[in-house]
């Protein structure tokens, strides 16, 4: 029965996706809001903002206090425009006394007590700050999960492998096997990761590879940079992938060339035909955001659950659809620590209207920077007194088919000195199967100067290096570190 269900992320329109979805019983049964008529989804998103605005008065002193500061009572925020009256909520609030926006409700129920605490990251402190889901939030978080897999088309039965590092503190990621669980499909943990010697349980990419044989899932998920080495070496050692349909990955956003580099390894392996996700995902939502097909925005599959805006870098305004500015979100139904107007961190742009592939509704993320949907504002620097942001200088050098690895290193022009003026290398590892003479290679790495230039306006110094583990190493980090800023600063 289930092979004969067609999964339509190739030839992905709203008649297609509905017969997917009518095929799978438990998808069938679902009265899912991305599809309902948009005054419908309007009308149950305001109900439940003003029901989270009101556990917010009751339990939360973080925002009981600022209420009273900003001079907002309970029903000053009825809608969405109303929402606009609240300043938003930054890190550095969250960081400075997490436990501020614990609800402590007077008469809690058992769906108030933590289920779960993770970490965030980022912290200026280097300290990851806490942050707690309530069994009700986790209740939720597992129907968006099931909705991930509809909307990317996974069947009941289907396997999932996840080549994640290990994270030495609880994170948001240790919630995705559940989520597959939700959907009626079983879920593997590749144990990947830096070794750890007093307990060595981490598997190297050879051994993840056998597992991965052994699995045959349908569905991969990991962090870009590690997928496309495995799949290098799976290459390299005739592997057999040919069980695969979907690769979900993130850490880092996908160009079209590294699209086509992933195709032609998955092809080599035996898999003909795979969708290649980037998804999109912060510790203080758990909720994932990804696309239908490979040329989508990334869905908002739980609008009832989560509002997004897009905010002014200088003023906080709202922006419209299609301008970029900084991410905010609002919970609509959580009851540990939700968040009004919360500031990711995140740059990007946003769009309301029905996604015409899939047909669904509520806000999406748009492309915003060559291949990136999202950039992080924490990743911007300036060179030389431009601002770079590396989404743009990824685009161009991972559009390359030569490239294997990249990295960004910026240092002062006299080492040591501040005052000397700044200097960007690009080091570069060239595929050596392309055989570039020298006449070749210089005319290349030319091109590669140029086209940086035209894309982030920033002439940069092109260092070619032999050996792509000397930038990335996957045995030693599961993530590529892109940007290395070795410049001293003056005081």
């Amino acid at each position: 029965m289930r092979e004969n269900i067609h999964r339509p992320f190739l030839d992905t329109t709203p008649e297609n996706v509905k017969t997917f979805i009518n095929s799978v019983p438990q998808y069938a049964q679902e009265d899912d809001p991305t599809f309902w008529p948009e005054n419908k989804l309007h009308q149950v998103r305001i109900e439940r903002l003003q029901r989270q605005v009101g556990w917010l008065a009751e339990a939360s002193p973080f925002y009981r206090e600022k209420f009273k500061e900003w001079g907002i009572r309970q029903q000053d925020i009825q809608t969405f425009e109303d929402l606009q009256k609240v300043p938003p909520t930054t890190k550095a609030d969250l960081m400075a006394d997490p436990q501020k926006f614990r609800l402590q409700f007077e008469k809690p129920t058992i769906y108030d007590q933590t289920y779960s605490i993770v970490y965030t990251t980022g912290t200026t402190s280097g300290v990851p700050t806490r942050y707690e889901y309530t069994s009700h939030d986790f209740l939720g978080i597992l129907e968006a999960g099931r909705r991930i897999y509809k909307m990317q088309y996974a069947l009941p039965g289907d396997r999932v492998f996840n080549v994640f590092p290990l994270s030495p503190l609880p994170h948001v990621a240790m919630f995705a096997g559940s989520l597959a669980n939700a959907a009626g499909i079983s879920y593997t943990t590749g144990m990947t990761g830096p070794a750890y010697p007093d307990f060595p349980i981490h598997r190297s990419t050879e051994s993840v590879l056998d597992q991965i044989e052994i699995a045959r899932p349908q569905i991969l998920v990991g962090i870009t940079s590690f997928v496309r080495r495995l799949l290098q070496q799976a290459v390299q050692e005739g592997r057999d992938l040919s069980f695969l349909y979907m690769l979900q990955i993130s850490g880092e956003s996908t160009t079209q060339g590294m699209r086509q580099k992933i195709q032609e390894s998955m092809r080599a392996c035996g898999a003909d035909h795979v969708f290649i996700s980037s998804s999109y995902g912060f510790t203080e939502g758990g909720i994932g955001w990804g696309p239908c097909n490979p040329d989508s925005n990334l869905h908002n599959i739980a609008p009832d659950q989560m509002y997004l805006e897009i905010l002014d870098a200088d003023t906080y305004e709202r922006v419209p659809d299609g301008e970029e500015g900084l991410v905010a979100i609002t919970h609509l139904n959580r009851r540990g620590m939700p968040l009004l107007r919360y500031l990711l961190g995140d740059l990007s742009s946003i769009s309301h209207e029905r996604c015409p592939y899939c047909g669904r509704i509520g806000e999406s993320i748009r492309l915003s920077c060559g291949s990136a949907h999202v950039t992080r504002t924490s990743d911007l620097f300036k060179v030389k007194g431009v601002l770079v942001n590396p989404e743009c200088i990824h685009d161009v050098i991972m559009n390359y088919p030569e490239v294997l690895e990249y990295r960004i290193v910026l240092e002062n022009s006299q080492p040591g000195d501040p005052h000397s003026g700044d200097e960007l290398i690009l080091t570069v590892a060239v595929d050596p199967e392309y055989h570039l003479q020298e006449e070749q290679l210089e005319h290349w790495i030319s091109d590669v100067k140029e086209r940086v230039f035209n894309s982030a306006e920033i002439h940069p110094d092109v260092e070619i290096v032999s050996d792509s583990s000397t930038i990335y190493d996957p045995e030693k980090n599961f993530k590529a570190t892109r940007v290395i800023d070795n410049r001293v600063q003056s005081e």
